[in-house]
């Protein structure tokens, strides 16, 4: 008798699953090759969404290990198509969480505007409507705010070789990840996808910036960040943005170990807290951004702009802080980082 194999994949990934989802006793850690099979067959369409359910929990309960984190991500990058990289140097990827923000302003899209006008070759990515938060992220925020947001890989590219920004639709070279994107809505908490989606750098770039939330996972990342040069920031909502009158912590991945370096915006002359509570509104996040994004002062630029001064000096822009905030403030004070922002329509 003939086997379907589709349903010989779907017994290879039932083999998998019951590695991990045996009980205390006999369950064990996926192996790096074990975790890549894995994604390969689930974004292979070649199993059912109960398995694929079934992976995803589990492993929520169980944790994921540095080891199978890699493998997830090599397993996205096995099954993604070609994205045509940018001749430029020193690109960054700079991977804000797919889930965007729900309770304050998404000012690390404007952060990354203000880097590419200062010189810093910026790829931003996303997708839309990212479970658990499906907030404001950096999609739906680009396109309220007139940017192309959903251009095809290969213009991605030349925008950014032309203007140093670009941002792509993940959608774009892996419709397979989109596509699971329902199936995730009916678990309510996050799973391993939102740390992997931020994994997957498209364009190879040789800097790497994500933000996470959960300290957990920052012991664990060192050893499967994906660029030479790799940090992690602990910014508002578990994102890059750094708040007047707050701490933030961000880390180095140097060799197997997380460096840590606590930013105290006090020390940079912000020492007062400000509420940047933003309705979930794409318009309303777009409505308060463009006139900082014109030079406009306030509490909106302050943050925009100490956010930036922060990646700056991380990508090596600036020799420090204050530094950075000497450039970000020359590019939004001049609208070098909205021109930018206008700059990609001719890129439609």
């Amino acid at each position: 008798m003939t086997i379907d194999p589709r349903e010989k994949k779907s017994v290879a990934f039932r083999d998998l699953l019951r590695i991990i989802g045996r009980g205390r006793k006999l369950q064990r850690d996926m192996t790096y090759q074990e975790a890549r099979e894995a994604m390969q067959l689930m974004l292979g369409d070649q199993v059912s969404d109960a398995q694929i359910g079934g992976l995803l929990v589990t492993m929520r309960v169980k944790e994921e290990t540095a080891e199978e984190i890699s493998g997830f991500v090599q397993g996205v990058r096995d099954v993604m198509l070609p994205f045509p990289k940018p001749d430029v140097p020193n690109l960054v990827d700079m991977a804000l969480p797919y889930n965007g923000k729900t309770r304050n302003l998404q000012t690390g899209v404007a952060a990354a505007l203000v880097l590419a006008a200062a010189g810093v070759p910026v790829l931003l990515h996303g997708a839309d409507n990212i479970p658990t938060k499906a907030g404001i992220a950096v999609l739906n925020v680009l396109r309220t705010l007139g940017y192309p947001a959903d251009l095809p890989p290969e213009q991605v590219a030349r925008s950014i070789e032309a203007t140093n920004f670009g941002v792509l639709n993940i959608e774009h070279i892996l419709p397979a990840w989109t596509a699971i994107t329902p199936l995730r809505h009916h678990f309510g908490v996050r799973t391993l996808m939102n740390t992997v989606e931020k994994l997957v750098n498209p364009a190879d770039a040789p800097c790497h910036i994500s933000g996470f939330y959960h300290s957990s996972y920052l012991a664990r990342m060192a050893t499967c960040l994906p660029a030479p040069t790799s940090w992690i920031m602990q910014g508002d909502e578990g994102s890059v943005d750094i708040r007047p009158g707050k701490k933030t912590r961000i880390y180095k991945a140097v060799d197997e170990d997380m460096v840590e370096t606590m930013i105290d915006a006090a020390d940079y002359g912000y020492p007062d807290e400000v509420d940047l509570a933003t309705p979930v509104d794409p318009h309303a996040h777009a409505d308060r951004l463009l006139p900082a994004l014109q030079g406009e002062p306030g509490p909106v630029y302050d943050q925009i702009a100490l956010t930036s001064a922060v990646l700056l000096w991380m990508v090596g822009r600036v020799p420090d802080i204050c530094a950075g905030l000497e450039v970000a403030k020359e590019q939004l004070n001049r609208q070098y980082a909205f021109d930018v922002l206008r700059s990609a329509h001719k890129m439609a």
